[in-house]
């Protein structure tokens, strides 16, 4: 049952980076603001945005697949290690002058998400190879 739930977890938070990394491609002004950032008016230079548009549709391409296909331990190493990935996001956040706790929030909920997901499958028993039970 619970990696049923971690699996799915890391499903939906695959998908999400998804979502997120092409919101960033197709639509980067409207990505940096639901990320925390908020870009001057005139701005329209766009490849930090397109840089990470494309990290978080891979990020999250590896989170689904490794769910998919039922990669546990590879799931959980890309959980723990991606946690990484929120944790710089929250500081980039916080270091702008908009900065508040609704900004931050989602950069703090993936933060926990991540790393309770992969303290679930790295703390499951590891299963018995076949033929040595």
């Amino acid at each position: 049952m619970r990696r049923t739930l971690s699996r799915s977890l890391g499903l939906l938070l695959g998908l999400g980076m998804v979502f997120i990394g092409l919101r960033f491609l197709l639509a980067p002004r409207a990505g940096a603001e639901g990320f925390g950032v908020f870009l001057p008016p005139t701005d329209t230079q766009y490849a930090f945005h397109y840089a990470k548009g494309i990290r978080d549709v891979f990020s999250g391409l590896l989170l689904v697949a490794f769910s998919a296909f039922g990669y546990d331990r590879p799931l959980a190493w890309v959980m723990l290690l991606g946690a990484l990935i929120p944790c710089v996001d929250l500081a980039i956040v916080r270091a702008q002058p908009t900065a508040s706790l609704a900004l931050e929030l989602p950069h703090l909920l993936a933060i926990g998400l991540l790393l309770s997901g992969a303290a679930s499958l790295f703390s499951r028993s590891a299963p018995v190879p076949s033929g040595k039970a």
